[in-house]
């Protein structure tokens, strides 16, 4: 494994931290690396969608925007 240094802001850090003490999380850089393979996926699979349909258009990327702005996923039941 590769070691790298990265500067956290000090509440991000402490957080984290302490999740880790409460045994919340495995370890600090576990939940990093975690993270940082979730988003590396959701990256190649954005670029595969792209190369497969090409890129989003204006009205597509609109609706990404608007989704991505409010967080979490409108959940509304649909009979």
């Amino acid at each position: 494994m590769a070691r790298i240094n990265i500067t956290l802001p000090d509440e991000l850090a402490a957080t984290l931290q302490g999740l880790a003490e409460e045994k919340k999380i495995a370890s600090v850089s576990g939940f990093l690396a975690d993270g940082a393979r979730l988003k590396l996926a959701f990256l190649r699979d954005a670029s595969t969608i792209d190369d497969l349909f090409g890129p989003p258009t204006p009205d597509e990327q609109a609706m990404v925007d608007r989704l991505v702005e409010n967080g979490a996923p409108n959940r509304r039941d649909v009979a």
